[in-house]
Parts: structure tokens; C-alpha cells; sequence
């Protein structure tokens, strides 16, 4: 192993990492792709690390306590300060749904398990938790790291002892599997790949091989220069190419990471220009204070989003937030970094007590509240009940990811169902009115429904897993069983149709389409199947959607008096333009109705809460109470798609209780 000399120009391309983050999470529109900084983190932290490790253990100076100890006064002392000062902020701010979140993180953060806890909760496309306002979801690239040095040890120790003149064969063989794990499961499962450890080892083992001598030095000037200039490029295109809509981690993040690879390798090899560029003073500060700036500035955002009523900040607010976290940044850095991690020894030694003091109380404290369900005698019964609204039981939420053969039943009715209702997350928020009237009329449906699928065929989702076999098995139902004649759809279609957004699928033409090209050419080939095949189509549109969690706003509007911004009709039909248009295409076919929501719950002004009701248990999805609140409008709808239609081939049964209810009237 080489020496281990200090690299100036490592610290400014942290700093160049760190701003990428800090900015994206300031504002998205910023550096879309700022999450790259991450990756760029990884690498950087592999390549340091495995210098010390390496270097001692071929020196037979290693010492499993010695690093440990090590790794605890470097994270340590600025993460507690973060926790405590997250926290003592969230107890007079965070609704108690948030706070139970915060307190949940902060308990996973002090056993760097959050990113488990996040991959456990984001997991399940139902869960309320809402990642936007948990002021310690940024500690999950820290429990991946420390995951990874857990073991990372042992790992290089055994390499050592078995395969001495093969280490770098052996790291580069698990970066392989590490990285095509990653990319092989990105698409049906992103929410593991980005954040679980073994589909993130890869980037600090590209690290860990730089360090290990992987690459040969590069002699040439004009060689080293072009690479660390190239590096530095391939990031900062990542930071401004990539988006939340970019299939990632995976292939996609080798830009940053074999960027990041080029410009540590080629100023390891000498100097470069990029490397006196990243050596500039105010740039190299920022590194030196990354790591207190990156834990210091999303609990900042979150934390005034919350006390502006979580409105997006202004610039101003921006540019106020990213002076805060610097000024914040600096001073965790000169007085609680710098004296327990350099300090005299007996100062750290006396820190030891104190702080595992300070862990303990944390913990308990935590514990209590999570047991409490985040305190909620802070706020008045009113509120509490808003909050709550954001994790209610979801009825039929068991029936979701379903083959055919399993699937739930909704209504009442003897004989195979007639009725196959097919959608997303969306449908599943519809089921309780759509099993109350269905059962007033006698008939029995069929509910599929997959979440972060589309109900089209032919259709990838990066939000969805397994979506392409699952649209084929509703179509090779709907063959096998020429019984069910009409097929109800409703989806989360203004998410589909978004320029950016997650559907996936081949084009006619050749080649493939995404966003709402995809989802525009998926309904279209689908509504023509199931026109081809004689199903009659019921197809629900856009519930009126919005940017925030609908209950938490309202309880935030009940306990601060910050309104929240009412949506209109005209909004949410211009958001609605691309689906109405090919939706439109149909209008007027003897097998096809359009069902609009919109004039439901917008009349102009969209309803948000009905007798103190949430009618939303978050941005889009209806509440029980939401759906309910529909049903005697979904029944009209049906009546209405039973009768007007001349040859809709409704169920029997349904359009002979559509009659009698046309009779009634």
C-alpha cells in the first residue's frame, strides 16, 4: 500500500458531492440528479478507508478496536448533536405521525439500520410513512456505510491470509456481483437496490481498488488531465442529466462513480488541472465540513417546511436555508468534530462516558415515544385525528399483487363474477364503495389490482414490481373467461402521464417509449384489445390530486392556521389534459364509458374534508371515508354506463338492477 499523504483535491470533490445533495434537496429543479453525491461519497469513503485498512493490515498493525474506535469519533459526536437538536425541534413542530417516524429513524440511525427501516417501510407501496417529512431520512447512506465497514475488516483480513497475491481480483469479482445484482433488480424492486448495502458495495469497493492499486499510475500529463477532467464532467452531467425519473442505482451509476474513480486515480498520479480547480480554498472547506453539512440540512428543510406550513420554500427561503446548514455545518465541525476526533486523548477519553450517556437517553427517550405513537398530546383532539388519517387500516390493501386465481371477490352474488375490476392502488381506495354497491345490486366482481401498475398491458413501471407478467396474466384471464363482459379500470393516471413519469413500453415503430408517450400508447393498445375481444369498459378517470399529504396539511392548517391552497377544476382537468385525450379517442363506442370524478369532489373548488373528515389518506389515494363519501355517485355512474351505452354489455344482473333503479326514479 502506498502512504497515505492528505489530498486537498479529495476534499473538494466531497464538497462537490455534498452540494449536489444539498441543492437537490433544496430544490429538485436546481441539480435533478443531485443524489449522485451520494455515490460519489461511497467511492471517496473506500478509497480513504481502505488505504488505513490495508496499509495496517499489511503492516500487522491492525486492530479491530482501534478502527472501531476510530469510526465512532468520526461519526458519532456530530450524528448526536443532529439527533438531539432534530429531535428537541420535532417535539414542538412534527405532527405525531411524523414523529413517530422521526423517532423510529433516530432509533435505527443509533444501529445504522435506517436504511433497513426505510427499505422496510417504502416497501410496501401502502405504507403512510412520507420520506419528504422525516427529518433523518438522510441517515440511511450512513447505516449503508457502516454496514459495510462492519464487515469489510474481516473481509480484507481473510483476503490477506488466503488469496494474498489476489486481493484485487477478489474485490473486483464482488464489485461484478454487487453491481449486477443491482442492475438485474433495480427495475422490479428499486426501493432494495437503493438502499440496501449489498447493491451499494460496489461503489466503495471501485474505491477500496483504487486503493488497492487496481489501476496504474498515469505517467502521461495530457492522459492525467483528460481523465480527471472527464471524471469531473461524468458527474456533473449525472448532476444535471439524471432525474427522479432516471432507472437508478444500477448501470446508471457507474457516470458518477467511475467518475469520481478517474479524478481520485489521476491526481493519485499527479498533478491535473481539475484537481487544482477542486483544490480551490472556500472548496476544499466545504469538504472539510461535508459530513456535518450533509447531516445538518435535511433536517433544516424539513424542519421550516414544516413551520411554513410545508409550502416549497421561495429562493429567498433557499438561498436562507443553505446559509443556515453551512453556518450549522462549521460550527459542528470546529467544536464537536474536530475537538473529539483530534483533541487530546484525555479529552476523548472523557467524552466516552458522556456520550454513551447521551446514546442511552436518546434511545430511551425514543423508545417512549415511539411507544406513545409520537407523543400526540401535543396537539388538540381535532388535529390528532387529521394526523391519523394518514395511516389508517386499509380494508382491502390484502387483496393487492393477486394472481386471478386468488383474487378477492367484491359484492354479493352466486355464479363466476362477470365483472373484472382492474387498476392500481387507486382501484383499492375505490373498493369499499365500490363492495357496497355492487352488493345493493346482487353482483360479484373480480378485483385485481397492483400497485404502481397501470392498468394497460404491455407496460413496465419503476415504481411497480413484476408489472409486464401481471398485466399478461389479467389479459390471459380475461381470454380464458369469455363470462366476464365488462372490465372496470381506474388508476393513478396522473402520475402515468407525466412526461417523466414510470411507465415503459414498446413502440409500434420500434424502439421503446416512456413517461406519458408510454402511457398514452399502453391505453390506447389496451382500450383497443378490450374493444377487439367485446368487453365493455368502464373507465374511471383522475381523482383531483395534489403536490402534499391532504390530511397532514389539514392538521397542519388545524394547529397553526396555515392555509392550505385549494385546488379547481380547471386545475386538475389541465393536469388531466393527456389522459382525457386519448381517453376521448373512445367517447361515443357502444362498448366504452368515461367515468369523470372530477365534478364529484370539484364544484369548482375540490373538496378536501367532509364533517371534519380527511376525504384523502394522503396526496392522491381516497380515504375510506373519501370513498364512501362516492359511492352513491359511482352508482349513478354505473346506472348511467348500464343505460346510456346502446349494446354495453354490462352483467346481466347489473343492468337489471340498473332498470329497477331507473324505474324507482
Amino acid at each position: 500500500m502506498a502512504p497515505n499523504p492528505y489530498r486537498a483535491d479529495i476534499d473538494g470533490l466531497r464538497a462537490v458531492a455534498v452540494l449536489a445533495v444539498v441543492l437537490n434537496h433544496l430544490s429538485p429543479a436546481l441539480v435533478p440528479g443531485g443524489f449522485v453525491g451520494v455515490d460519489v461519497f461511497f467511492v471517496i469513503s473506500g478509497f480513504l478507508i481502505t488505504r488505513i485498512i490495508g496499509r495496517e493490515i499489511e503492516e500487522g498493525r491492525f486492530s479491530f478496536a482501534r478502527f472501531y474506535e476510530r469510526r465512532a469519533r468520526r461519526i458519532f459526536p456530530a450524528l448526536f448533536a443532529v439527533l438531539a437538536g432534530t429531535l428537541a425541534a420535532g417535539y414542538w413542530l412534527l405532527l405525531p405521525s411524523d414523529y413517530l417516524q422521526a423517532l423510529r429513524a433516530a432509533l435505527a440511525t443509533l444501529g445504522f439500520a435506517s436504511n433497513l427501516l426505510l427499505w422496510y417501510q417504502q416497501s410496501s407501496y401502502f405504507d403512510a410513512t412520507e420520506s419528504k417529512l422525516d427529518p433523518l431520512l438522510h441517515t440511511w447512506s450512513l447505516a449503508v456505510e457502516e454496514q459495510f465497514y462492519l464487515l469489510f475488516p474481516i473481509f480484507l483480513l481473510l483476503c490477506h491470509r488466503l488469496w494474498h497475491r489476489r486481493v484485487v481480483r477478489v474485490l473486483l469479482l464482488c464489485a461484478l456481483v454487487s453491481l449486477a445484482g443491482a442492475e438485474l433488480v433495480v427495475r422490479s424492486n428499486r426501493t432494495a437496490v437503493y438502499f440496501l448495502s449489498p447493491f451499494r458495495a460496489w461503489e466503495l469497493l471501485v474505491g477500496a481498488l483504487l486503493a488497492y492499486g487496481a489501476l496504474p499510475a498515469i505517467g502521461s500529463r495530457l492522459l492525467r488531465n483528460t481523465l480527471s477532467a472527464g471524471g469531473l464532467a461524468a458527474i456533473l452531467l449525472a448532476c444535471w442529466g439524471y432525474s427522479d425519473a432516471t432507472v437508478f442505482p444500477g448501470l446508471t451509476a457507474l457516470a458518477p462513480v467511475l467518475g469520481a474513480a478517474l479524478v481520485i486515480h489521476a491526481g493519485s498520479s499527479g498533478p491535473t488541472w481539475a484537481g487544482r480547480l477542486l483544490q480551490w480554498r472556500p472548496l476544499v472547506y466545504v469538504g472539510l465540513i461535508s459530513y456535518s453539512l450533509y447531516l445538518w440540512h435535511w433536517p433544516l428543510i424539513v424542519l421550516a417546511q414544516y413551520a411554513s406550513g410545508m409550502e416549497p420554500p421561495t429562493p429567498f427561503a433557499m438561498a436562507g436555508l443553505l446559509a443556515a446548514s453551512m453556518l450549522l455545518a462549521s460550527l459542528s465541525y470546529h467544536f464537536v468534530e474536530q475537538p473529539l476526533r483530534r483533541g487530546p486523548g484525555g479529552l476523548r477519553r472523557r467524552a466516552l462516558v458522556p456520550g454513551a450517556a447521551l446514546a442511552l437517553a436518546t434511545g430511551l427517550f425514543c423508545g417512549i415515544g415511539v411507544a406513545l405513537g409520537g407523543f400526540p398530546g401535543r396537539f388538540s383532539p381535532a388535529v390528532v385525528a387529521l394526523d391519523q388519517a394518514r395511516a389508517p387500516v386499509i380494508p382491502y390493501d390484502r387483496c393487492s399483487d393477486l394472481a386471478p386465481q386468488a383474487a378477492c371477490l367484491l359484492g354479493a352474488g352466486t355464479g363466476r363474477p362477470q365483472m373484472l375490476l382492474w387498476g392500481d392502488s387507486h382501484l383499492v381506495s375505490y373498493a369499499p364503495a365500490l363492495h357496497e354497491l355492487l352488493g345493493r345490486r346482487g353482483v360479484q366482481a373480480l378485483l385485481l389490482a397492483y400497485p404502481g401498475c397501470a392498468p394497460v398491458f404491455g407496460a413496465a413501471s419503476s415504481i411497480g414490481a413484476d408489472c409486464r407478467e401481471a398485466q399478461a396474466r389479467v389479459k390471459a384471464h380475461l381470454l380464458a373467461h369469455p363470462e366476464i363482459t365488462t372490465v372496470v379500470m381506474a388508476g393513478y393516471w396522473g402520475n402515468y402521464f407525466r412526461a417523466d413519469g414510470p411507465l415503459r413500453t414498446a413502440s409500434p415503430a420500434g424502439g421503446a417509449l416512456t413517461g406519458q408517450a408510454a402511457a398514452e400508447a399502453g391505453l390506447r393498445a389496451t382500450l383497443q384489445w378490450l374493444a377487439q375481444h367485446q368487453r365493455a369498459v368502464v373507465l374511471i378517470g383522475p381523482l383531483p390530486a395534489y403536490g402534499k399529504s391532504v390530511p397532514a396539511a389539514l392538521a397542519l392548517e388545524a394547529a397553526t392556521g396555515h392555509r392550505f391552497a385549494r385546488s379547481t377544476a380547471d386545475q386538475q382537468r389541465l393536469a388531466g389534459a393527456a389522459f382525457t385525450a386519448v381517453a376521448g379517442e373512445f367517447e361515443g363506442g357502444a362498448l366504452f364509458r368515461l367515468v369523470d370524478p372530477l365534478p364529484w369532489l370539484c364544484a369548482p373548488q375540490c373538496a378536501l374534508i367532509r364533517h371534519g373528515v380527511s376525504l384523502y389518506r394522503d396526496a392522491h389515494h381516497l380515504s375510506v371515508a373519501g370513498a364512501m363519501a362516492l359511492t352513491d355517485e359511482l352508482d349513478a355512474a354505473l346506472d348511467q354506463a348500464a343505460r346510456v351505452p346502446e349494446g354495453l354489455a354490462l352483467p346481466a344482473s347489473l343492468e337489471a338492477s340498473a332498470s329497477r333503479a331507473s324505474e324507482e326514479k
